[in-house]
């Protein structure tokens, strides 16, 4: 087998192994629907570089179209499987707009009007015009998140867009026959496209990796009953809040507790309970706004801080809430019976810690039990 028959055989090769690791990876991981798409873009890749090998080393045009129309469609499906990655919208249109038109044009300069350096231009235009695609949907994300493994993927893109820019410039090279000049082109086809394989594979590997530690992370910090925070959840974005930037307005927390929880589980069963934990939690998440942090840090327990709240705001939120709770509690676990919740608001002192504000809190809460349980009361 001559040098350039492996070289060309080097990018199915590639291909199919990252097409199958990217395929076992989303049955281990089916919620990251992108890895199931980037799979088979890298499987249309497969087959593109299978039948261009076909279509190099035996006369048949109608292999070459097909070849390009399938590099066309796997670049359309890695920045589809991108845009899902980044939480945006896939530029359908845009994309479809690429395709066909390059399509349509590579078409007519194999048939109608024969002409290799036409068509080598037109189809890396269209894979440019893609991965530019991608480098905006890339920037807008950075604009407002900035990542390590986003800005890796923005530089490797990037080379890409400039690769495929670059490569049909062979075809200006005087004094060369022409076939020589499309033998030139191939080789560095295989080798520039086996480039671009491997440093987005390397790209989208790291994605997965991040998106999968991140999912652990979160799993290790969700309450699974109410599916909000647990203590460790919590704990770890209050440091944040208490240790960043001072502000004018410091960070408040509110304590809430389930009143004669305990009782209700011996009375009406653990269901019950749950049903309750699961209501209060609810309505935990429809009245605290949006930059609040909430958790579920004990059995009957509930922590909200809010982040730049004043104590009145606070009082609001918590008023807020044992109100809608005490409405919708009567049929909860019988209609002779109506669960309530106490409240304990603090607001954090200059410099003053975590365990501290939680403690003083505490206090708040522990007078709330002790004057008749159902209200709200805060510590100076």
């Amino acid at each position: 087998m001559s040098y350039e028959s492996i070289v060309a055989l080097l990018n199915p090769a590639m291909s199919a192994i990252y097409c199958v690791s990217l395929f076992v990876l989303w049955r281990h991981q089916r919620h990251l629907v992108y890895i199931a798409i980037f799979a088979t873009s890298y499987a249309l890749r497969t087959v593109c570089f299978a039948v261009l090998y076909l279509a190099i080393s035996r006369p048949a045009p109608e292999l070459r179209v097909l070849s390009n129309s399938l590099i066309l469609l796997s670049m359309i499906l890695l920045s589809v499987a991108l845009s899902y990655r980044l939480g945006q919208r896939p530029r359908y249109a845009a994309l479809l707009a690429i395709g066909s038109i390059s399509t349509v044009l590579l078409y007519i300069y194999q048939f109608a009007a024969p002409n290799m350096p036409a068509r080598a231009l037109i189809l890396n235009i269209g894979l440019a015009g893609i991965c530019l695609l991608m480098l905006f949907d890339i920037a807008t994300r950075l604009h407002r998140n900035r990542t390590p493994v986003e800005r890796l993927l923005f530089g490797l893109v990037a080379l890409s867009c400039m690769g495929f820019l670059l490569r049909p410039l062979v075809f200006q090279v005087s004094g060369i026959t022409a076939d020589r000049l499309e033998e030139m082109y191939w080789q560095i086809v295989s080798i520039s496209d086996a480039l671009i394989c491997s440093t987005l594979a390397v790209a989208i590997f790291a994605m997965i990796a991040v998106d999968v530690t991140e999912n652990i992370k979160t799993e290790a910090e969700t309450d699974v009953l109410s599916g909000l925070l647990n203590r460790r959840g919590f704990e770890a974005r209050a440091f944040d809040v208490l240790s960043g930037p001072t502000v004018d307005a410091q960070a408040t927390v509110i304590l809430g507790d389930l009143d004669h929880f305990k009782s209700i589980n011996d009375r009406f069963g653990h269901g019950s309970g749950d049903r309750i934990i699961g209501a209060f939690s609810d309505i935990l998440r429809n009245k605290a706004p949006h930059d609040a942090i909430i958790a579920r840090i004990g059995g009957e327990e509930f922590a909200i801080m809010l982040p730049a709240g004043s104590s009145i705001a606070a009082h609001r939120v918590a008023e807020a809430v044992r109100s809608a709770f005490k409405e919708i509690a009567p049929g909860i676990v019988s209609n002779e019976f109506n669960p309530t919740a106490s409240f304990g608001i603090a607001t954090a002192r200059k410099d003053e810690g975590l365990l501290g504000l939680m403690e003083r809190a505490d206090r708040a809460l522990y007078q709330a039990k002790n004057q008749g349980r159902d209200c709200v009361r805060q510590v100076a």
